[in-house]
């Protein structure tokens, strides 16, 4: 058996480096659980003055082996998260209406490059549990303004070798849309070593809608019909010694898509105006179709006694390649897509040190290296157009935003003191410091047509260096009413830097020569810092668990996209959003729970006064449900979700919609049997992805290619055993 020093300390190491302040109100989790948060050190739930949800893997499969997709599952979960797209992206998927800070194990998945693909990182047969953190963490810097998500890998643990199968399908019974996954695991190891070696492999057909039509893949963003995908991970924890523990991750993860049908616009893309011409055909000829490629080694290494302090060091080294669908542009007669590709390797290091029994300090250093690099391959227009985008033959390649570097260094300080028996005080700060590097680039438009022969040369617009630095502060307190009753309330401060690749390299050009351009001399782009406050109140007893937050953050300005090529620019502009969250979990006797979750916000922008932000940045109302029974092997939950409308100053409207899920198991004499029925009553719908693309991609195409509907019924069947 392995020791409770040694599980505690392969606990800690997995999140400590990389989270910062968490709040639980899963079912399994109670007050006493424990979770790396605020200080950056192993902290349970009852003194943290934040909202905090521990979501353990028994929640996460229940969804995912009855069919649910992981982004949607995370907001059945987690109340403040909105609605996912059913596709790649997560674009738009806000918690608490801001941008959210994805993680696995402590390692960012955020990059400068801001595309949203990070819940296409891992499948979830590998994760173990997930902590999450809603609002501003000063603790974490850059990103992550709304919450934090960090993804906790399944490690091996001592023993003799365990082998964990699951294999499940996916279906609405028609052509083609079959889903399916097989995964397997090896575990086992000794006190001085463990391991965990595994392999999951997903394969997904089409989707259709409650019509039963195929819904049009996303040229936008990307979907997920006809994917392959593989995620390959690796794991091992080695004692050195009575005090020292060293954890290594590997993990090589991709999805591609591979398919023969696409979506079809009509010759010479008439469906761009007849949205009639619009539909899905065979025929697809694409070589380079999309996918997401992510390669990640994690090694920590903590030490439990260094001169009476813990320290705690995390290595890491990241890379992604992202390809994206071709998109036609019709004033200029052109259809290209793009490849991206990020690198991040970093350094992360903590100190613990118990001041008295009462009262502790967290202290350390983060350190990283990013660089990014972009191509833009364009195909032969005339036949994309005559097949009614269907037919790409290459044409030629250029460069798609500015190469970026960018070194990030940060010193923090954390606090934790026991008061009183009642009052818990939390509170720090951090240091952030970043160097942006930005390469020199010819506007991609520009060089599309040198290296057609349609201009000789074109200039370049100037990149250069751009220096940020900030100080971000953090405030929290908890009460204890009673043992079961709690009261928190904290102030915490976020920090964004807008997409450089996004915002820089954009010129107007007189044929050759460039008129002007965004450089950063003479048109650096302005970080955002958020101010976040939050009032809290949980209660557990056992028997009912729930909690309660009111919060409000604004920020100085606001980041907005251009319609005509989505370009960031930096508005000064404030920006408020506050809301209300609450979720409560109930068992009435031991074969019957239910559970409710709500989250209000308001986003708004301070224009002549304060206005409703567009609708294609907004986070919508959303109220969630469940009703549990359970006797001897057989299990159900009844779960709903209703998304609200939403309606901007200037009449953009988001449409709500709510869908119900019927997910349940049952243990079998080997294994156990999973099942679910998603979208229950076969909703018709549109997702809130789709409706926000026809407003920001207005300037650039119509709305009929860039309505997806949600999937209609669907039932999913897994079994999953351990030996």
């Amino acid at each position: 058996m392995p020791s409770p020093l040694l599980t505690f300390r392969k606990s800690l190491i997995s999140v400590a480096i990389g989270l910062a302040s968490t709040q639980a109100l899963a079912a399994e989790a109670d007050l006493n659980t424990t979770v790396i948060t605020a200080n950056r050190a192993a902290t349970s739930i009852a003194d943290i003055p934040a909202t905090v949800r521990v979501i353990e893997a028994e929640q996460i499969q229940q969804q995912m082996r009855g069919g649910s997709d992981f982004k949607d599952a995370l907001a059945q979960l987690i109340p403040s998260l909105d609605a996912g797209s059913q596709g790649r992206t997560n674009y738009g998927q806000y918690m608490r209406g801001r941008s959210i800070l994805v993680m696995i194990d402590g390692v960012s998945l955020i990059s400068s490059r801001s595309v949203s693909r990070q819940f296409e990182s891992i499948d979830p047969f590998n994760i173990a549990r997930i902590e999450v953190i809603s609002g501003a963490s000063s603790v974490y810097g850059g990103g992550g303004t709304g919450g934090v998500i960090n993804i906790i890998t399944r490690k091996g643990t001592p023993g003799e070798p365990r082998f964990d199968l699951e294999t499940g399908v996916k279906s609405g019974f028609h052509s083609d849309d079959l889903d399916s996954q097989l995964a397997g695991a090896v575990s086992g190891g000794n006190d001085r070593m463990d391991y965990r070696i595994s392999a999951s492999l997903r394969k997904t057909g089409a989707f259709y809608n409650t019509e039963d039509e195929e819904i049009l893949q996303d040229i936008t963003q990307t979907s997920s019909q006809y994917g392959d995908q593989v995620d390959l991970m690796a794991n091992t924890g080695i004692q050195l010694d009575d005090e020292q523990h060293l954890q290594l991750t590997a993990q090589y993860f991709k999805n591609e898509q591979d398919a023969d049908r696409f979506s079809y616009f009509g010759p010479n893309y008439a469906g761009f105006t007849d949205p009639s011409q619009v539909s899905v055909e065979d025929g697809l000829q694409l070589d380079d179709q999309p996918e997401t490629e992510r390669k990640l080694l994690n090694l920590q290494y903590a030490n439990d006694d260094l001169m009476g302090q813990q320290l705690l060091v995390q290595g890491f080294y990241r890379s992604e390649a992202l390809q994206f669908y071709p998109f036609p542009r019709a004033a200029s007669q052109t259809v290209s897509a793009s490849n991206q590709e990020t690198e991040v390797y970093g350094l992360k290091a903590v100190m613990v040190s118990q001041l008295s029994a009462d009262t502790s300090l967290t202290y350390g250093a983060d350190l990283s290296r990013e660089t990014f690099d972009s191509r833009q391959q364009y195909y032969n227009f005339a036949d994309a157009a005559a097949s009614g985008g269907l037919v790409y033959n290459p044409d030629v390649s250029t460069g798609r935003y500015p190469g970026v570097e960018i070194d990030e260094m940060a010193l923090f300080l954390q606090a934790n003191s026991q008061v009183t028996d009642q009052l818990t005080l939390n509170g720090g700060l951090r240091y952030q410091y970043a160097n942006a590097k930005i390469d020199d680039f010819v506007d991609t438009d520009q060089q599309y047509l040198v290296a057609t022969g349609q201009l000789p040369y074109a200039d370049a617009v100037p990149g250069g260096e751009a220096d940020y630095n900030t100080t971000l502060f953090n405030l929290g307190a908890v009460y204890s009413l009673t043992p079961e009753h709690q009261l928190y309330a904290n102030f915490s401060q976020g920090f964004e830097v807008p997409d450089p690749a996004k915002y820089y390299g954009y010129g107007n050009y007189d044929g050759s020569n460039l008129i002007s351009g965004i450089n950063v001399a003479d048109n650096k782009a302005d970080a955002l810092k958020t101010d976040s406050y939050e009032l809290g109140w949980r209660y557990d007893d056992g028997q009912l668990r729930t909690q309660l937050s009111a919060y409000y953050s604004i920020s100085d300005k606001r980041i907005s996209n251009s319609s005509r090529n989505l370009s960031v620019s930096v508005l000064d502009e404030k920006k408020r959003i506050y809301g209300l969250e609450a979720i409560a979990d109930y068992r009435i006797n031991s074969n019957w729970a239910l559970g409710a979750n709500l989250h209000l916000v308001e986003p708004e922008k301070k224009g002549d006064g304060w206005q409703a932000l567009e609708a294609y940045y907004a986070s919508t109302h959303k109220l969630g449900a469940h009703v549990d029974w359970n006797q001897g092997p057989l299990n159900l939950r009844l779960q709903g979700m209703k998304v609200y409308d939403y309606k901007d100053d200037a009449g953009r409207e988001l449409d709500g919609y709510t869908l119900f899920d019927l997910v349940g198991g049952y243990d079998l004499p080997v294994g156990n049997l999973s099942f679910g029925i998603n979208n229950l009553f076969d909703t018709d719908y549109q997702t809130l992805w789709s409706q926000k693309a026809q407003m920001l991609y207005a300037g650039l195409t119509s709305p009929a290619v860039v309505t997806f509907e949600g999937r209609g019924r669907t039932l999913g069947l897994s079994y999953a055993v351990q030996f």
